[in-house]
C-alpha cells in the first residue's frame, strides 16, 4: 500500500511530488508527537507520555522518550520504515529537547531516506521539520 499525502491534503489538490510527501509527514508527526497519551479517547494507546514531566535522570529520560518517540511512529505513521531516533544535543535553551528521525519513506514505490528533526519546547507543542530547512 502506498500512502503519500493525508486525507485533507488529498482533498486539496493534486500532490506537487516528493518534496510534498516530506513536508507532509514531517506535518503529521508535529501533530502527532504533540498528543499527550490519554486524550484520545478512541484510542487510548495513542500519543506520549509528557516528556516535561518524567522523574528520571536526564540520561533515563531522554532515552526513554527516544524510545517512545520510535515506538509511536512505527505504529502511527505507515509512510516510514527503518525508523531510529537520535537524541540532539541540547542547544542554548536547557527547557528544549531534541531528536533527528532517521527513516526511510515509500514515494511511488522507491525508498529514499528521509531526516527529521523534533524540538519539543517548555510549551509541550512539537515543531518537526526536513532536515537542512
Amino acid at each position: 500500500m502506498t500512502y503519500h499525502r493525508s486525507l485533507f491534503e488529498r482533498l486539496e489538490g493534486p500532490a506537487l511530488g516528493q518534496a510534498s510527501s516530506v513536508e507532509s509527514v514531517a506535518a503529521h508527526l508535529g501533530k502527532m508527537l504533540s498528543t499527550r497519551a490519554g486524550s484520545v479517547q478512541t484510542q487510548p494507546d495513542y500519543g506520549l507520555p509528557d516528556l516535561n514531566d518524567m522523574r528520571l535522570s536526564l540520561h533515563e529520560s531522554l532515552s526513554q522518550s527516544r524510545l517512545s518517540i520510535e515506538r509511536f511512529i512505527q505504529a502511527y505513521e505507515p509512510r516510514l520504515v527503518n525508523v531510529h531516533v537520535r537524541v540532539l544535543p541540547r542547544d542554548r535553551d536547557p527547557l528544549v529537547l531534541a531528536f533527528a528521525i532517521d527513516a526511510s519513506l515509500r514515494v511511488n514505490g522507491v525508498m529514499q531516506p528521509v531526516v527529521f528533526n523534533a524540538r519539543l519546547g517548555g510549551g509541550g507543542q512539537v515543531e518537526v521539520a526536513p532536515d537542512g530547512l
